[in-house]
C-alpha cells in the first residue's frame, strides 16, 4: 500500500486550512494573558505549538497551498489579536460602525500579508524541507522588522512579546525583540529538522549553550545611580473627543486633587507624574493652572511631569512637560516623534484622506519631534521619556535610553476601551525595560500604570479603570546593554546573511547532487 503523503493524506486535504486557523488563533492567544495571571506560563507554550503547526505544514506544501495556509494563519492571528482596533474609531472617533469595522478588517488583512510573504520566501528559496526550515527564522524575523518600519510601522504582536515572562526574554538585551523572535522560530525549526534524533538533540543543546555564553552576560548589568521616588497618578478620566471646557477642566481638577491628596500624607516624593493628555489644554494657554501647581511644588519639593500639547511657530506637538520645583522654573519638553497613524497624523494623505471624512479625532495633525532628545533630570537620575505608541519601537526607545538612567512612558489607553489592548501594550513596554536593562515607569490615564523592573517584571501596578496613585522608589542605571548601543540594524544584516548562506548552500548541494547523478 502506498504510504500517504502530505498531499494525499485525508487530514491535510480536508482539514488543512482549519489547522491554519487553529495555529493562528493559538499564536494570538499567547498575547491574551495579563501579566498578573496565574497561567502566564501557557503563553509561550501556545506560541511555540502555533509555530510548530505553521512550520510543519508550510514547508511541506506547494507554493499555492502554502501561501493560502500562511495567509489564513495570519488572518486568524491578527483577526483575534487585533479585534479591538475599531473601538477608538467607532466609540471616540465618531466613525460609523460599519466603517470602523471595515478599517479594522483592512488592518488585519494587510498585516496577514506578512505571513503570506514569509511563506513565499520560504517555499521559493528553499528546495528541501530542511532548507525551508532553516530559512524560516531569518525570514520571519526580517519581516517583523520590516513591519516595524514600512509605511506606517506597526510591529504590534511580534512573536518575542509572547515570551516576555520567560528567561529567554533576556536575549532582548543582546539583540532586541526581533532577535528573540528569531531564536524562538529557530528553535521550532530545529525541532522539526529531518535528521537523526540524537543529532537533533545535540544541535538544540549547542544552540542553548551558545545563547547562554553569548547573551546572558548582558542580562545582569549593575545599576550604580541613585534612587528617585516617584508618584504616578492615574486619573481614570473619559476620553476628550472635542473642545469642551467643562470636561477639560474636570481633567485638571482630578489630577490636581489626587496629587494634593497624596502630598497631604507624605513629603518624600521627588517627582509627580501625570498621564498623557492629563492637561488637555495647550501649554501656552494653561499657565495660570501650572503656576498654582508650582506653588504646591515649592511647598512639597517635587518636580512635575505631565502630558500636555504644545505649539511652536504653528507646529503642534504631543508633548511631555517637566516643570521643576525651582523658584523660577524653566520648563523642559519632550516632543513625541513617532506619531500614531490616523490618530495623530494622516499617512499617505493623497490616498487616505477619505479617512478624515469618517473619523473625527481632536488634535489629530501633530508634527514630529526629533528622534533623539535630551533626557529629563530629576535629582541624580536622568529619565528618557516616550509617549504611548512610541514604546512599540525598541530601536527608537534605545536611542534615548543610552543617555538616561530610567525609562519613562506616559499613555492614555482609554482610546482602546475595555479591551485586551491594554494588557498587550503593557507587555510590549515591559520588553523595552528588558532590552535596556533599566527601570521603566509608566503613567497612564486609566491603566495599566506600572513600575517595571529591568528584568521586565511588574513590581507594582494599579488596577485598570480605577483612579489612584502609585508610589515607588526606582534605581537608575547608567550602563547600556549591547542592544542599547547598536540597535536592530546589525541583526537585520545577520538575518539577511543567514538566509543568503542557506540559499547558497542549497544551490551548492543541488549542483553537487546533479553532478553526481550525471557521473
Amino acid at each position: 500500500m502506498k504510504k500517504p503523503t502530505l498531499k494525499t493524506c485525508p487530514l491535510t486535504t480536508k482539514w488543512l486550512y482549519v489547522i491554519a486557523v487553529i495555529g493562528g488563533l493559538l499564536q494570538a492567544f499567547a498575547f491574551d494573558f495579563p501579566f498578573n495571571s496565574s497561567v502566564t506560563f501557557l503563553a509561550p507554550i501556545a506560541s511555540f505549538i502555533s509555530l510548530l503547526i505553521f512550520l510543519f505544514a508550510v514547508v511541506r506544501l506547494s507554493v499555492k497551498r502554502g501561501l493560502l495556509f500562511a495567509y489564513l494563519f495570519g488572518l486568524a492571528f491578527f483577526g483575534w489579536g487585533l479585534n479591538w482596533v475599531y473601538i477608538s474609531m467607532a466609540t471616540y472617533g465618531k466613525a460609523p460602525l460599519p466603517f470602523a469595522i471595515f478599517a479594522n478588517v483592512a488592518v488585519i488583512a494587510y498585516l496577514s500579508l506578512y505571513w503570506l510573504v514569509a511563506a513565499l520566501f520560504i517555499l521559493k528559496l528553499g528546495k528541501t524541507i530542511n532548507q525551508r526550515l532553516l530559512l524560516a527564522a531569518p525570514v520571519i524575523a526580517l519581516l517583523e522588522w520590516v513591519r516595524s518600519v514600512f509605511i506606517i510601522g506597526f510591529p504590534w504582536l511580534s512573536i518575542g512579546y509572547a515570551w516576555v515572562d520567560t528567561p529567554i526574554a533576556n536575549v532582548a538585551s543582546f539583540g532586541g525583540v526581533f532577535f528573540v523572535s528569531f531564536i524562538i522560530v529557530l528553535s521550532a525549526s530545529l525541532c522539526l529538522l529531518k535528521i537523526k534524533p540524537l543529532h537533533k538533540n545535540l544541535l538544540l543543546l549547542k544552540v542553548a549553550v551558545l545563547l547562554a555564553i553569548v547573551c546572558f552576560p548582558f542580562a545582569n548589568i549593575q545599576s550604580i545611580s541613585n534612587k528617585t521616588t516617584v508618584a504616578l497618578v492615574q486619573g481614570n478620566m473619559p476620553v476628550i473627543t472635542e473642545y469642551n471646557e467643562q470636561r477639560m477642566n474636570k481633567n485638571l481638577i482630578q489630577y490636581q486633587s489626587l496629587t494634593e491628596k497624596l502630598l497631604s500624607k507624605t513629603d518624600t516624593i521627588d517627582a509627580v507624574i501625570w498621564a498623557e493628555t492629563a492637561i488637555p489644554y495647550y501649554y501656552q494657554d494653561i499657565k495660570f493652572f501650572l503656576n498654582d501647581i508650582h506653588q504646591l511644588q515649592q511647598e512639597k519639593q517635587f518636580d512635575l511631569i505631565s502630558g500636555v500639547p504644545t505649539y511652536v511657530d504653528k507646529q503642534y506637538y504631543n508633548s511631555i512637560l517637566l516643570q521643576p520645583k525651582t523658584a523660577t522654573p524653566i520648563a523642559s519638553f519632550y516632543k513625541k516623534q513617532h506619531l500614531l497613524p490616523f490618530g495623530e497624523y494622516m499617512p499617505l494623505r493623497g490616498l487616505l484622506n477619505i479617512f478624515k471624512d469618517y473619523v473625527q479625532i481632536p488634535m489629530a495633525d501633530f508634527s514630529r519631534g526629533e528622534i533623539v532628545q535630551q533626557p529629563f533630570t530629576i535629582g541624580l537620575n536622568r529619565f528618557a521619556p516616550s509617549i504611548c505608541f512610541e514604546a512599540v519601537f525598541g530601536d527608537e526607545i534605545r536611542q534615548n535610553a543610552r543617555n538616561a538612567d530610567i525609562l519613562l512612558n506616559i499613555s492614555n489607553d482609554a482610546w482602546f476601551g475595555k479591551s485586551k489592548a491594554q494588557s498587550q501594550h503593557l507587555n510590549i513596554v515591559r520588553m523595552r525595560a528588558i532590552e535596556n536593562k533599566k527601570y521603566l515607569i509608566r503613567a497612564t490615564n486609566n491603566g495599566i500604570t506600572a513600575i517595571i523592573a529591568p528584568n521586565g517584571a511588574v513590581e507594582k501596578s494599579l488596577p485598570p479603570f480605577e483612579e489612584g496613585v502609585l508610589t515607588a522608589s526606582v534605581i537608575g542605571n547608567d550602563k547600556n546593554t549591547l542592544y542599547s548601543k547598536i540597535g536592530d540594524m546589525p541583526y537585520v544584516i545577520f538575518f539577511a546573511l543567514w538566509a543568503i548562506v542557506v540559499i547558497a548552500l542549497s544551490v551548492f548541494f543541488s549542483k553537487k547532487s546533479l553532478k553526481n547523478n550525471n557521473d
